[in-house]
Order: C-alpha cells, then structure tokens, then sequence
C-alpha cells in the first residue's frame, strides 16, 4: 500500500514523518493540515497522497512507523532486564520516560493519538493499542523468575492481576493528563514515583516475604 514511499531515500522519508508528526502533535488530527505537512516536508500535495491515499492512512503509517520504531530502540538499548518482575517493569518504565524526555513531541504525538483520537479511528487505534499492550505483556514476562511468588498462589493468575492492576494505574494517569497542554509531559517523573508505590503493595502482596 506504502510502496512508493517506501521507495523514497531515507531521509526524504523521516523529514515527511518528522513534518507530519508535529502537524498532528500540534493541530490535532482534525486541524492537522496536509498543507502545512506538504510544505514543510518540500513536497507537493499530490505527491503526499500518492504515497498515502488519505489523511487517515497518512496518520496510521505514522503512528505505526514511529510505535515500532521506539519499541525496537527500547529493546535494542535498554540493557539486559532483570529476571524479577516488578524490578522489569520499573527498568523499562524509567527507560521509556527518558525516551520521552529527550523526544517531547513524540511523546505527546502518542498521547494525543490514542487519548484523544478522533471517532472515525478508534476502531483502528482500538487494535493497535491492543497489539502494543500484547507485546508489552510478552517482553514483561519473558524470562521472569517465578520463585520469588508466594508458594500458595497461582502464579500465571496472579502475573495477570498484577498487569491488570498496573495498567489501570497507567490508564487512569493518563486520563489525568490527557487535557494538559503539555499532556503531563512535567509531571511524568511524578507519576513514576506513583508507579513505584502501587508496585511496592504489589510486592508484598504476591512475593514471599524474603523477597519484599
């Protein structure tokens, strides 16, 4: 669908992403102007929905290109995780706000797509949040050592409760910060502290003690 574009040199490619992400990020999905992308991007308007056909198909490449693209340099950077589950989770929450620290428009891109996305693409976005939550899951529980959970639990029953859990606290904080105009982007490291202390309730409530 994409294979004009794709055939464009890299950088061509990334300045057309880049303009089309701060447009989006800026304006909003429906103010976004495809004007504004064209002429940032030095190309013609013609040219953009050769590549693309829409503005929809525009900003679900977009969304897309750049979701993989930070999910591989988290995988590719972050180091070796740690085998306990909860030490995981912190490890790639603090890496993904450093991430979002040093790309601010990338971050409130991300916000804006899928706490405020329009009615036409929820169905669309629905799907790829769903997609990302599944893969989260995955790299969270690959190689986790289960021997720190308290003897008497169900262990997979008890992985999911707290996944569960952790991502309603996500939720819920974005929620909070969905309307900010800087779509909590000052009060990130805030809300990681926040993180820390439902993840020590969490601790003490399905490891064995020796491992509080």
């Amino acid at each position: 669908m994409y294979e004009l574009f794709e055939k464009l040199d890299e950088a061509k490619r990334n300045l057309i992403i880049d303009c089309s992400i701060k447009e989006f990020t800026i304006n909003g999905y429906h103010k976004a102007s495809t004007n504004n992308i064209v002429k940032a991007a030095n190309i013609s308007k013609g040219a953009l929905f050769n590549y693309f056909g829409s503005k929809k198909n525009l900003f679900l490449y977009v969304l897309d290109y750049t979701t993989d693209y930070y999910v591989n340099y988290i995988i590719d950077n972050i180091g070796e995780s740690s085998p306990d589950l909860f030490q995981r989770i912190l490890q790639w929450t603090e890496f993904k706000i450093k991430i979002s620290m040093k790309n601010p428009l990338v971050y409130k891109f991300f916000i804006s797509a899928f706490l405020k996305s329009p009615e036409e693409l929820k169905n669309d976005l629905t799907k790829r949040y769903a997609k990302l939550y599944e893969k989260g899951v995955f790299l969270a529980l690959d190689g986790i050592d289960k021997s720190k959970f308290r003897t008497e639990l169900d262990v997979d029953k008890s992985i999911e409760i707290i996944l569960y859990s952790l991502n309603g606290v996500s939720e819920k904080n974005m929620g909070k910060v969905s309307s900010l105009e800087d779509s909590g982007l000052n009060s990130i490291e805030e809300r990681f502290e926040d993180i820390k202390k439902y993840i020590e309730v969490l601790r003490k409530a399905f490891y064995s003690k020796e491992f509080w």
